[in-house]
């Protein structure tokens, strides 16, 4: 080797390492700065899926209406449509054999949702994270259902089960019983039971569950319950015993007259009451009008004498206030005439005046008793039947003496004269009659 070859071979080792080019430094500096934009833009990023402060958050729902990222204004809106279309469901009631439905709508019954609390609780969900917890969150489903309160107004609901209650209601029917001519009694049709809507087993069924299981609509069978006729045909052949009686006469009266008395008679012939029941004259003769068959007869009225529809009915309601005074029942209201009658005493007689003034006496015996009427266009008759004699027997019914006043009217006190269980007799007051002076010759009412 050369000296000149070897000296070549030491500056090779001993020259200075190259420097980097300064297109390597920019480009470093570049990638750096790349870099860190990378990392701005994934903040930037994620910011942009924080759930929003003016909206509701994601998989949130009132009942079934979905809500997310609306309004709290929208929202509620949609939950108020939503709550419509539930309002329209329908409660329906089915008859167990017959399978009559009654339908109503649950808007109808009064129902309503409470939407502004479950509104308020899905605006409010997620906007107490703090910043963290909503970047960490982003756009998560909270998959939350709000379900609002339902409620029903319960008037309206009794006032639905009213309406079925009476639509469902078929009512026992008494035994009945024909008076014979001979002034017997025969059989003339049987006792039926009846059926009536059990209200409270229905609404329990409606309600089981609560009131939200109504939210769909629901179908419930109806609960009733037999209803027992009072009288029956065994009570009926037990009632062989008259407990009073009393006939008046209306032979002279015109013919519109007759036809009156023989329509009220037609109507309580073979009326029955249970022990405790109370006969009411007008509830069972009904309104006196040209429709229902009255022909226009004379009555009283304040003192005169004019003519009305059903005049000369009260002379059936007087006939049979006698029977029932004789058959020692409990008489309940009883009023006079505003001038005394020609066929009973003063003080006897039973006044009575569709929607104003009626006659009603109690089955004050423990069996039931049968009412038996008969008009035959001269006389008029009653008669009370029952189970046994009355321990105490009534001996006559008769009024005091009269007492007159300066106006020309008239007073009168009744009495009945009984015979106790013990043999001794004992004179009751029965009532107080008070008569006006007659402004029209008194005729038969």
């Amino acid at each position: 080797m050369t000296s000149s070859e070897t000296s070549n071979e030491f500056s090779e080792f001993t020259a200075e390492p190259p420097r980097r080019s300064r297109g390597f430094v920019l480009g470093l500096s570049t990638a750096l700065v790349a870099l860190g934009a990378v990392g701005v833009g994934s903040v930037v990023s994620y910011s942009r899926t924080l759930p929003s402060t003016d909206s509701i958050a994601p998989g949130v729902r009132i009942g079934n209406a979905d809500v997310s990222g609306l309004s709290r204004e929208v929202a509620q809106e949609k939950a108020r449509g939503w709550a419509k279309e539930h309002l329209a469901k329908a409660v329906v009631l089915t008859a167990p054999k017959s399978e009559k439905k009654w339908a109503i709508t649950l808007g109808e019954l009064g129902g309503r949702f409470d939407l502004e609390p479950a509104v308020n609780a899905a605006w409010q969900l997620g906007k107490e994270d703090n910043f963290f917890e909503r970047l960490y969150h982003g756009k998560r489903e909270r998959n939350v259902t709000l379900n609002p309160e339902f409620k029903l107004d319960p008037a309206k609901l009794d006032t639905y089960l009213g309406r079925v209650a009476k639509a469902v209601r078929k009512p026992a029917q008494n035994a009945r019983a024909k008076m014979e001519s001979g002034g017997g009694l025969s059989l003339a049709k049987k006792e039926e039971k009846g059926i009536e809507l059990d209200v409270e087993a229905t609404k329990a069924a409606l309600l089981n569950g609560g009131m939200g299981s109504l939210i769909g609509g629901k179908t419930v069978t109806i609960s009733v319950k037999e209803e027992l006729p009072k009288v029956t045909a065994e009570d009926l052949g037990k009632m062989g015993t008259l407990l009073g009686s009393y006939t008046t006469d209306y032979g002279g009266s015109p013919r519109a007259r007759k036809t009156n008395v023989g329509l009220a008679t037609s109507k309580i012939n073979g009326t029955l009451l249970a022990p405790g029941e109370v006969f009411s004259y007008n509830d069972i003769v009904g309104p006196r009008e040209s429709e229902f068959g009255w022909k226009m007869a004379h009555q009283y009225q304040d003192g005169l004498v004019v003519d009305g529809y059903g005049g000369g009915v009260c002379q059936t309601s007087t006939t049979l206030y006698n029977a029932a005074i004789r058959a020692d029942l409990k008489i309940v209201k009883r009023s006079n005439h505003s001038m005394p009658v020609r066929y009973v005493s003063v003080g006897c007689d039973a006044a009575v005046a569709y929607g104003a003034v009626d006659f009603k006496f109690q089955n004050s015996t423990d069996g039931p008793i049968f009412i038996g009427g008969k008009a035959n266009g001269d006389s008029l008759t009653y008669r009370i039947y029952g189970t046994k004699p009355s321990e105490r027997k009534v001996l006559s019914f008769y009024a005091g003496s009269r007492r007159y006043n300066s106006s020309g009217g008239s007073s009168v006190t009744s009495y009945r004269r009984v015979q106790l269980p013990d043999g001794k007799v004992k004179v009751e007051v029965i009532d107080y009659s008070s008569y006006r002076a007659p402004r029209a010759a008194p005729s038969s009412r």
